[in-house]
């Protein structure tokens, strides 16, 4: 892909991680592995009883002292490279784990990133449209988008 990484390194930080996270986020099983010597990062998810690669970055050493685990790695990165989302009523370039009221059951129509310059971008948006007596709620896992004109001139160093 655009980010020029392989199947194998990323079968290598699966294999051989520095660091492995499995989390439960909304009946989703997310797990995130991450290896500085690679400078990889990778994302999975379990559909049924297959490990589902979705998303696999480059990381640099100069991200914040206190992002050691995979997933403040993966919201530091969305604080600094990514674009604003917007889920039913809640904004931000990261959200994790949460259940949002929403005006619209229409998931296409409750979700919004803001991409207005049209950038290439990367994002990994688990959520779910849920109905109750209150009316509509999003059910979000993790949701985030990576604007990868920028991350690219992060990864650069600028």
């Amino acid at each position: 892909g655009r980010l020029g990484i392989t199947k194998e390194s990323v079968t290598e930080v699966i294999s051989q991680p520095d660091k492995e996270q499995r989390v439960q986020s909304q009946g989703l099983i997310i797990t995130m592995y991450s290896k500085k010597a690679a400078g990889l990062l990778v994302i999975t998810h379990l559909a049924g009883d297959q490990q589902v690669v979705d998303l696999a970055f480059r990381i640099r050493e100069n991200l914040p002292e206190k992002t050691v685990v995979p997933l403040q790695i993966v919201k530091a990165l969305a604080q600094k490279t990514g674009l604003e989302i917007r889920i039913g009523e809640r904004q931000a370039r990261f959200i994790y784990n949460e259940i949002m009221p929403s005006s619209d059951a229409d998931l296409k129509k409750a979700i919004r990133v803001d991409n207005l310059e049209n950038h290439a971008t990367a994002s990994l948006i688990w959520a779910r449209s849920r109905q109750n007596n209150m009316g509509s709620m999003v059910q979000c896992a993790m949701a985030f988008c990576i604007d990868l004109d920028t991350y690219e001139k992060w990864l650069a160093g600028s």
